[in-house]
């Protein structure tokens, strides 16, 4: 697996969002792009606001304009792009206007960085913020308490992430050679990138490579509205903070409960019957283009990146189902040129292999 940061690193980027980090619900009819210096910002409120990656998809979304123009014209003609956003924005206004009998609205969440503050989420005022560093704060003492090592993390436009082992779960799958770890994945978007979730980590010591499995829970940012007529700073992180103390406790409670031994015993059957469903197509190229195609997953430097790992039996998987997952995690681990997210995606897809219905997996095993 990536290792991304390292605890330490991850609790000083969580307080610096945390001090800088400043929410506003912005009603649609004050927001404004400008284009300066070859810049698009958002203005409201006599302020201007950088926007990166992720806010630039979302502003992109809302305002109903294809992601491929977009792009382009933030490299060739600003100018116009922020006279495209500003013509969605007016036209986003009227549609929220005509659905709801409501003043349309939006939360702008921003931050400090680099001396800049950037837009790091653009989503509906209906988004209920659930904060990384509250997710952080709710489940670490667990981790003290179970002895939980974090060994991998990270905070993307998107997502945090954070990768824990338990030094009391261990197991073997084909001899003595081959043991597993387990842990957990927990991570959250507080940008509107996707739910919280808690997950299983199956994390094979040979090649030290992590498999995501099932999602244990998602719950995603909706809340109430909190349209007001003028754009308005929230200042309610103690009110927040309150609101949300019993959601986190039910997370605490699921980390505390994913950590039964009885789950890892469950998911090393699994492993272990895995390795022995063996893969009789002697087409391997169609078995990863097949596989691939079930899960939903593409990109041809994938494929080859993946039937190269096959190809080498990843340190005794073999040309088997549990070979073909270990492939999937070769790859999330070596390939330099998956930044973190797609190290996830990689990881979780090695998930979804595992969770094939029998009859998907025969037409994988057999294809022709």
């Amino acid at each position: 697996m990536l290792v991304g940061k390292n605890l330490q690193e991850l609790a000083k980027e969580l307080e610096h969002i945390r001090d800088t980090a400043r929410d506003f619900i912005v009603p649609t009819k004050q927001l404004k792009a400008v284009a300066k210096e070859q810049v698009v910002t958002l203005n409201f409120d006599n302020k201007a606001f950088q926007l990166n990656d992720h806010s630039s998809n979302q502003v992109a979304g809302r305002t109903k304009i294809p992601q491929q123009y977009f792009q382009k014209l933030a490299l060739e003609n600003p100018g116009l792009l922020a006279d495209n956003i500003n013509h969605g924005f007016r036209n986003m206004e009227d549609r929220q206007f005509q659905n709801k009998e409501r003043i349309a609205a939006n939360m702008v969440r921003t931050v400090e960085q680099a001396g800049v503050q950037v837009v790091r989420g653009f989503m509906s005022d209906r988004f209920r913020a659930l904060d990384n560093h509250e997710l952080f704060e709710s489940v670490f003492p667990t981790f003290k308490k179970h002895g939980l090592q974090v060994v991998s993390s990270e905070i993307t436009q998107y997502r945090m992430y954070i990768k824990v082992l338990s030094p009391n779960l261990k197991s073997k799958i084909k001899d003595v050679n081959d043991i597993v770890q387990y842990g957990l994945v927990i991570s959250n978007s507080d940008v509107g990138a996707g739910s919280v979730r808690v997950e299983p980590l199956i994390y094979r010591l040979v090649c030290k490579n992590g498999m995501i499995t099932n999602t244990a829970m998602r719950k995603y940012h909706v809340g109430r509205s909190q349209s007001e007529e003028e754009a308005y700073e929230l200042f309610t992180e103690k009110t927040r903070n309150m609101d949300n103390k019993a959601f986190w406790a039910k997370v605490k409670d699921l980390v505390e409960g994913s950590l039964r031994p009885e789950n890892f015993e469950k998911e090393v059957d699994r492993f272990r019957l895995a390795a022995n469903q063996k893969i009789i197509s002697k087409d391997a190229e169609k078995v990863v283009e097949v596989t691939m195609k079930t899960i939903g997953l593409s990109g041809e430097d994938k494929k080859k990146s993946i039937l190269s790992a096959l190809a080498t039996g990843n340190e005794g998987a073999g040309y088997t189902k549990y070979g073909l997952v270990n492939s999937f995690t070769r790859v999330a681990h070596e390939d330099s040129t998956l930044d973190y997210e797609g190290s996830i995606q990689m990881e979780r897809a090695a998930g979804e292999i595992m969770a094939l219905t029998e009859k998907q997996w025969e037409r994988i095993a057999n294809v022709a």
